[in-house]
């Protein structure tokens, strides 16, 4: 998809990202896991990493959201409270992505935890200009995070603002 585009329009090849909610989240992890040479960032909101084949070949920055209260991915993992997919899945949890990509990333120490609200945020500076970044919402389920209300989505919190967090965390982590 990247390669069609930049035939017909230029692309700051420093600048590659990757977002989506729910399935689109477990994508962003996989496009992170899998074109890490091309992606300098993903954004998963409301996904898990459900592979134990993640092998970046490069480092990839990490910002993700996630609802301590999601029922359809849970935050601790484990088979969905709620889910519309025809197939059984047991899903890894957010812990368990955010490790991965820590030491993926050459993450050192632990990383800085801080709330406000309803929201807790860990941030962790990383190797090569990287960083990890968590924000968990208390009470907020499958949603993204000061968006709308969707058909098959949970109240989203309006505390924060996914899109514009996620926008500020792309433009400081291009590709070195």
């Amino acid at each position: 998809m990247v390669e069609a585009i930049a035939r017909e329009w230029p692309v700051d090849r420093k600048r590659i990202y990757a977002t989506g909610m729910s399935n689109g989240g477990m994508l962003a992890y996989r496009v992170g896991c899998e074109a890490s040479d091309m992606v300098a960032a993903i954004a998963p909101v409301a996904g898990a990493l459900d592979t134990d084949e993640c092998k970046p070949s490069a480092p990839v920055s990490v910002i993700a959201f996630h609802g301590l209260a999601d029922q359809h991915v849970r935050f601790e993992g484990g088979k969905p409270g709620v889910s519309f997919d025809r197939h059984a899945r047991v899903d890894n949890s957010v812990a368990y992505a955010m490790d991965l990509w820590r030491r993926r990333d050459g993450c050192s120490g632990a990383p800085v935890r801080t709330q406000t609200g309803r929201v807790i945020h860990e941030a962790q500076q990383c190797a090569d200009g990287t960083a990890v970044e968590l924000y968990a919402i208390e009470g907020q389920g499958h949603a993204w995070p000061g968006g709308e209300k969707g058909r098959r989505v949970d109240a989203p919190t309006t505390e924060i603002s996914a899109t514009d967090l996620m926008w500020s965390f792309f433009e400081a982590h291009p590709k070195r």
